[in-house]
């Protein structure tokens, strides 16, 4: 199986989804309708996207975790989380609204309010917000009414859906917070310098496993980029560092072909033997065991918080 991180565009492709636009807003109904439902492996997506059930159940993995939905439920997906869809009833039915990666990271940089979505993400081990019916209803009407406008041409349409998928994030920010803890509404020094951390994490953590590269390109210490992740999040650096290069070995020993020493190289181990350490330390398993039991579930949970 070829390894790939799938991009919005060939995501739209592989579910025939007409309401797209120019691949970097998607906005559709998922049901039994919808072309390969049944055939979702898991698979890094380059987008950011909100799913709202309406009605049924189904069983989503997040990094290998399953969680049952069920209607009322919002789940929040962003890049470098390995997403499945593994089973739904009948009558499941959701909407999923889906943002690419570039144009989403420019709002995260250009509305300070945004910010607070990186620090969800981070703070939470499964992205998932339980809504009131009222809330189901006023966010379904928000989503529908995007994916009205992408399938309706005209002059302002590029104005028009901006400003409804602004108009829908700022909802969904709202229920976040309704269901976090308080925060200030300006985001502290530390809550912007570590959202800086994760944007430079996502893109680097493959190449770059110590936190002193991280810090030097934040231009501050080790010692004060530490401080400032464990204050903002109760976790450490190495978490965060150690639970992406852990999701994306797992999916690369499951769903390709690649051998052990190439998987070492393309997460730059120094060595093979480098990342048995590092994986069995993780796993419970070496490599090599973990791809041929396949123990999923259980193995390929989230690492500890150290």
């Amino acid at each position: 199986m070829k390894e790939q991180i799938i991009r919005l565009s060939e995501l739209m492709e592989y579910h025939q989804v007409k309401e797209v636009y120019r691949n970097r807003i998607a906005c559709f109904r998922m049901d039994n309708r919808l072309v390969n439902i049944d055939t979702i492996p898991p698979a890094f997506a380059d987008i950011f996207s909100f799913v709202l059930v309406q009605k049924g159940t189904a069983v989503f993995s997040l990094n290998c975790r399953e969680r049952t939905v069920c209607p009322g439920d919002l789940l929040l997906f962003w890049p470098s989380l390995l997403v499945s869809l593994n089973c739904q009833s009948d009558d499941f039915t959701a909407l999923h609204l889906l943002c690419e990666r570039e144009l989403f990271e420019h709002l995260l940089s250009t509305r300070p309010a945004y910010q607070t979505y990186s620090l969800f993400f981070c703070q939470t081990d499964f992205p998932v917000l339980r809504l009131s019916d009222a809330d189901t209803e006023a966010l379904a009407r928000s989503m529908e009414e995007i994916s009205r406008h992408i399938l309706r041409p005209g002059n302002y349409q590029e104005d028009i859906l901006h400003h409804l998928l602004h108009t829908c994030l700022l909802q969904v920010l709202e229920l976040i917070e309704g269901q976090t803890p308080t925060r200030p509404a300006a985001l502290t020094h530390a809550e912007v310098l570590f959202q800086r951390f994760i944007t430079l994490l996502t893109r680097h953590y493959k190449e770059e496993h110590c936190i002193a590269f991280y810090a030097n390109s934040l231009s501050v210490s080790t010692t004060y980029l530490s401080r400032i992740i464990r204050q903002t999040t109760q976790k450490t650096a190495g978490y965060f560092i150690t639970g992406l290069l852990y999701a994306e070995a797992c999916r690369l020993l499951l769903h390709t072909d690649l051998s052990i020493q190439v998987i070492a190289d393309r997460l730059h181990f120094s060595d093979q033997s480098a990342f048995g350490k590092f994986f069995k330390a993780n796993a419970g398993l070496s490599p090599q065991q973990f791809r041929t039991n396949g123990q999923r579930s259980e193995a390929c949970s989230s690492p500890q918080a150290e």
